[in-house]
């Protein structure tokens, strides 16, 4: 059987960032972090070219991919902690609004999120090319 490769993220880099204590091992809130870091890993490996090679090459920062994965599981605690659908009240005037998640995965990247993470191709003028039509 293969050795799981290295998380990308740990619950202990998010609880750095949002400057929060790490919940103890074996909590309901702690495996729920660990499961959002593991899905937040799975995700950059499925959506970013060679993340573990272009790190260990050091083309890729491995900074960088935490930062990002840091943040994906942030959005998906916000996410979880609004609900995907939940209703708020405001005073002095009631009213009822409902707000619906803009996702429906628990844990996902933005295109700016994959962009950042992405080879940078030498030569590319921002994209654009021209083809030679005779």
């Amino acid at each position: 059987m293969a050795t799981p490769p290295t998380p990308l993220v740990t619950a202990s880099d998010v609880t750095t960032l949002l400057a929060a204590d790490l919940p103890a091992e074996g909590t309901p809130e702690r495996k729920q972090l660990d499961e959002l870091c593991e899905q937040a890993t799975a995700e950059i490996r499925s959506k970013v070219v060679a993340v573990d090679g272009r790190i260990a090459a050091g083309s890729l920062s491995a900074v960088r991919v935490r930062g990002v994965a840091v943040d994906m599981v942030i959005a998906a605690l916000e996410n979880i902690e609004l609900g995907f659908r939940s209703t708020g009240e405001t005073y002095p005037e009631v009213g009822t609004t409902q707000v619906i998640a803009a996702n429906r995965l628990t844990v996902e990247m933005t295109a700016g999120q994959i962009a950042a993470l992405s080879p940078v191709t030498p030569g590319a003028a921002n994209g654009m090319y021209s083809v030679r039509m005779s």
